[in-house]
């Protein structure tokens, strides 16, 4: 197994931690924070036993178990990787029987109401941060785990009027020294900010991808043979897992509609300008296009 973060200096005092959803992240987690000298003993909790027998064999966990309370009995530190819409029932399991002191994190994509949900669920005992590294790909599964997935990439944490500053140094110094680069934001902006930079171009991926769904058959031959970078480019998150993202979009609905509503907008007058064969009105929009994105993604 490769050996990668070794961020920080001193020798650290090494915590149990049980990471219930052994996906992408969960295992990268396992893997960045055992590499960096974080972790002792690793628990891997999952519904699916074939799922955690996979992650047992790539050396993500030294024990599995389908029983989420028998996972973190022992825990310094939980992580909830679960898909957002089996987190309330696992916090309601695990709850009675976290130690006095344990620090749970979430990893998901949608904070706002979620993380208050989490909080509100948990014991006074405990400590909890919500979080959100920004490094997952299109992969899922135990097997897309890699070691460097954190180096160099964002996460956000997303502390609310109760998490202690205490909380918020220790988890910061966690995803640092797995090579992540932290920033602080309330959860609702948090998910204001995701839903424009994130989940609206998932969406746009996954109705594009569905799209060219309906090409002719002798077209869709066609293209199969002349895979372009530009369908591949625009298309690449809708390889993503459609149950994960269905609780994400579903979650962030809020923020989420009002911009699918103006992709809409200028998805009509794309189509209007080009249909009346508007030259100008065609390039104006497409100059607009190109100009935020030049404002957004600065080479």
């Amino acid at each position: 197994m490769s050996q990668k973060p070794s961020h920080g200096s001193g020798r650290r005092q090494r915590v149990d931690i049980a990471v219930l959803g052994m996906g992408q992240i969960g295992g990268s987690i396992a893997l960045a924070g055992r590499a960096a000298g974080l972790f002792g003993r690793i628990v891997g909790f999952g519904r699916h036993p074939e799922s955690l027998e996979r992650a047992r064999q790539l050396e993500l966990c030294d024990r599995t178990t389908t029983v989420a309370a028998e996972a973190v009995a022992d825990a310094d530190i939980v992580v909830l990787a679960t898909p957002l819409r089996a987190i309330p029932e696992i916090v309601d399991a695990i709850a009675p029987a976290l130690r006095v002191g344990a620090l749970v994190i979430d990893v998901g994509s949608v904070k706002g109401t979620a993380a208050r949900d989490i909080e509100a669920r948990l014991p006074s005992t405990v400590a909890f941060v919500g979080c959100h590294p920004l490094a997952g790909t299109e992969q899922f599964g135990p097997e897309a785990a890699r070691v460097d997935l954190f180096e160099g990439r964002k996460c956000v944490v997303c502390p609310t009027s109760r998490t202690q500053a205490s909380a918020i140094d220790r988890v910061r110094g966690l995803w640092e020294a797995m090579g992540a680069k932290v920033l602080t934001m309330t959860p609702d902006l948090h998910d204001q900010v995701m839903a424009a930079v994130s989940h609206l171009p998932h969406v746009a991926a996954y109705a594009l991808a569905a799209a060219l769904a309906d090409l002719a058959p002798e077209i869709a031959q066609a293209a199969q043979a002349l895979p372009t970078t530009s369908l591949r480019d625009t298309s690449r998150v809708a390889a993503s897992s459609p149950a994960m993202w269905r609780d994400i979009l579903l979650e962030n609905r809020t923020a989420l509609l009002p911009l699918i509503q103006v992709l809409t907008k200028r998805l009509q007058d794309l189509e209007q300008a080009i249909a009346s064969g508007d030259d100008v009105t065609l390039t104006a929009l497409l100059e607009a296009g190109r100009t935020a994105r030049a404002r957004l993604l600065p080479e």
